[in-house]
């Protein structure tokens, strides 16, 4: 009987594989890779190059499933799909000893970093969207001569915000465009404009209250950035411990096997 490699010294045979890739074959991934329930068929409905390569991919799973399957055993993972489960049972046997990233870490990432912390400047807006220019040009007159316009926001034709005064919120560029946007990014916070069209309508608004761009302070994304780098932490150190498992752990037959190489294109093994 061939054995295509061991498993912590267990023999993993072909009769093992042929049953394996008769399950994949009835599965979603088996079907996308043009696997047939019969392995002769599969090879002539393949190619025989093609073949060989998904029987060599096919063992590369079944050895590293077995591992998986060992592991989790011997540790105790009562979830072995859960990346956070191998690491607080391998903490917990002594295999990995992790400790919190510091201050002055995060603070190294922070500064490296500090385009992803920035806020870009927003505009609080508010408006009233009517169906034509001429009904936008009477809102604008009312709301000039003293006409509040959360008041004249009932006759909107934004249902979203008519509720609300015609609050349309936080705005940054890029939201909405051409002279709409133009008009709120130029605007004096309190004075009423318009009217203005975009497609959506004719707009009148005012800008109510200007948030400058900024960076946001460290002292504000200490929290975020020592989670950030305590969940690389954590990955790394699981990915180096499972390479090692898998070159401490499994063998084959003249040591040509790549196991740790990736998988065929299109299919969901994952480790």
């Amino acid at each position: 009987m061939a054995v295509l490699g061991w498993v912590g010294g267990a023999a993993v045979t072909a009769p093992e594989l042929d049953a394996h890739l008769a399950d994949l074959a009835a599965s979603p991934a088996g079907l996308r890779l043009g696997l047939r329930p019969n392995p002769d068929e599969t090879v002539a409905g393949t190619g025989r190059g093609r073949a060989n390569a998904l029987r060599s991919w096919s063992t590369r799973a079944l050895l590293l499933d077995r591992l998986v399957a060992v592991e989790a055993a011997r540790l105790g993972v009562a979830r072995p799909g859960s990346p956070d489960d191998w690491v607080d049972c391998l903490q917990a046997a002594g295999e990995l000893c992790l400790g919190p990233p510091s201050e002055s870490e995060a603070l190294r990432c922070y500064r490296a970093n500090s385009y992803r912390y920035r806020v870009a400047e927003g505009r609080r807006v508010s408006h009233v969207l009517l169906s034509d220019r001429h009904s936008a040009e009477r809102v604008y007159r009312e709301a000039t001569a003293g006409g509040e316009l959360a008041d004249l926001a009932v006759q909107s034709l934004d249902a979203g915000t008519r509720t609300r005064g015609g609050n349309l919120g936080w705005v940054e560029r890029g939201q909405l465009a051409g002279a709409l946007e133009e008009l709120i990014f130029a605007a004096e916070p309190g004075k009423v404009y318009g009217p203005v069209e975009s497609h959506f309508g004719w707009h009148v608004l005012v800008v109510d209250a200007v948030r400058p761009g900024h960076v946001r302070p460290f002292s504000e994304c200490k929290g975020e950035i020592l989670s950030e780098l305590a969940t690389d932490r954590r990955q790394v150190a699981l990915r180096q411990w499972w390479q090692r498992r898998v070159a401490e752990t499994i063998t084959v037959p003249g040591g040509t096997l790549d196991l740790l190489a990736p998988g065929l294109p299109g299919t969901s093994h994952r480790h």
